[in-house]
């Protein structure tokens, strides 16, 4: 589902909010679109989601991760790690389970070095 902004988009409810770091709320389908289209123009991420907890009450969901990402900007090519700790709150819908709320932030502090192999070209 790397950046496949559609997919990203269905697992949202209609009128979620996304929470970033260091930037202004966004709420409802539109926002989190043109979110995702501009991050999507500027970087892109190689991750691998880490749940580090999950508990379902009453039709809801909360749902914690942490991972060390690599970002890559998009004009540039720099390869910079970073480490990302994100929070959703899923909501049990008729569609089933969406997410209403997606707060995240950076700590490139817990970020780990890459190794060499890391900087090389993607074929």
């Amino acid at each position: 589902m790397a950046q496949d902004q559609a997919a990203i988009l269905s697992l949202y409810a209609e009128d979620a909010e996304i929470i970033p770091e260091n930037l202004p709320s966004l709420r409802g389908s539109q926002a989190i679109d043109t979110f995702y289209t501009n991050t999507f123009a500027e970087i892109s991420m190689e991750v691998t989601l880490q749940v580090k907890s999950a508990e379902v009450h009453d039709g809801f969901a909360v749902v914690r991760s942490e991972q060390p990402v690599l970002v890559t900007t998009v004009a540039e090519g720099t390869r910079i790690p970073s480490y990302f700790r994100e929070l959703f709150v899923l909501r049990n819908m008729s569609a089933g389970w969406r997410i209403c709320n997606y707060m995240f932030s950076q700590n490139p502090g817990q970020a780990e070095t890459p190794a060499a192999d890391d900087d090389r070209e993607k074929a």
